[in-house]
């Protein structure tokens, strides 16, 4: 068996084994043919993990997990084995494959790894252009690469075609967000979840596990005029107390609107500079 490098990215180790559609993406045969041999197991505590020694690893994955969540954490721990070999074995929870998608650690890479190896961008994007930032377009892209709704929502915000921003709450307190070139600066979304969002009412019923409607810019941002816009918003939850909630523009006037108030301000520092 050739030894990979483990340096190599996931768009490389794609383009090596010459994958070029979506039902070709194979974790396991990926991961074998890096040295790594997944098994599907009874896991408590943590929904996979991994173990290596020299130039061979074995992953075991929760046999008990939906299958996009096996995927990607079978594909969490083939980016340990390839960018943290030699470290401590590790074990990755659920809540670490929801959480860790914006410091610089470990978690936050493998993430990122399994992210671009399971959802590439060149298979990804062409199937999401001109659609839609919402439910349906989530679930059918899901369903396409048969992955985690969490790691769906973050590629298509980041790879669709219109603007767009995913925030991940837990106890309704904002833990990190997504803002991909495109959506102005000056918009952050609120650190606490506002009563008036559709995310706030999911994680307030027990029995609700998605929501979808248009509502109005000043509950999700603190900025002038916010109340005269609407945004669409798209909401799932991912535990008892975790949500991810996707805002998208589909009337982008709010970021027409504040595109141009930065280019005034940008002329008017320039004359003063004069």
């Amino acid at each position: 068996m050739t030894m990979v490098d483990p340096g190599i990215t996931p768009e490389q180790l794609l383009e090596q084994l010459g994958i070029n559609d979506p039902k070709d993406l194979d974790i396991a045969a990926i991961a074998f043919h890096c040295g790594a041999t997944v098994l599907y197991e009874p896991l408590t505590g943590c929904e996979a993990n991994i173990i290596g020694y020299g130039d061979r690893a074995i992953i075991t994955v929760n046999r008990d997990g939906l299958p996009g969540r096996q995927r990607f954490s079978a594909g969490h721990e083939l980016g340990h084995w390839l960018r943290d070999r030699g470290q401590s074995a590790f074990r990755c929870t659920g809540k670490q494959l929801d959480s860790e998608w914006s410091a610089n650690n470990p978690e936050t890479r493998a993430n990122r790894f399994a992210s671009d190896l399971l959802l590439p961008q060149r298979l990804f994007a062409p199937l999401t252009k001109g659609r839609p930032i919402a439910l349906e377009t989530l679930r059918h892209m899901a369903a396409t690469f048969n992955m985690s709704l969490t790691a769906t929502a973050i590629k298509l915000v980041e790879l669709g075609s219109y603007p767009a921003m995913l925030v991940y709450y837990e106890h309704s307190e904002r833990k990190w967000f997504k803002r991909p070139r495109g959506v102005p600066e000056t918009l952050w979304p609120l650190a606490r979840l506002s009563p008036g969002t559709l995310t706030s009412h999911l994680l307030s019923d027990p029995y609700a596990r998605d929501a979808e409607d248009d509502v109005r810019a000043n509950h999700w941002f603190e900025h002038p005029n916010a109340d005269r816009y609407y945004i669409h918003e798209s909401c799932f939850r991912t535990g008892e107390d975790s949500a991810v909630a996707i805002i998208w523009w589909k009337e982008e006037n709010q970021i027409i609107d504040l595109e141009e108030e930065e280019e005034r301000n940008a002329s008017r520092r320039s004359d003063e500079d004069w």
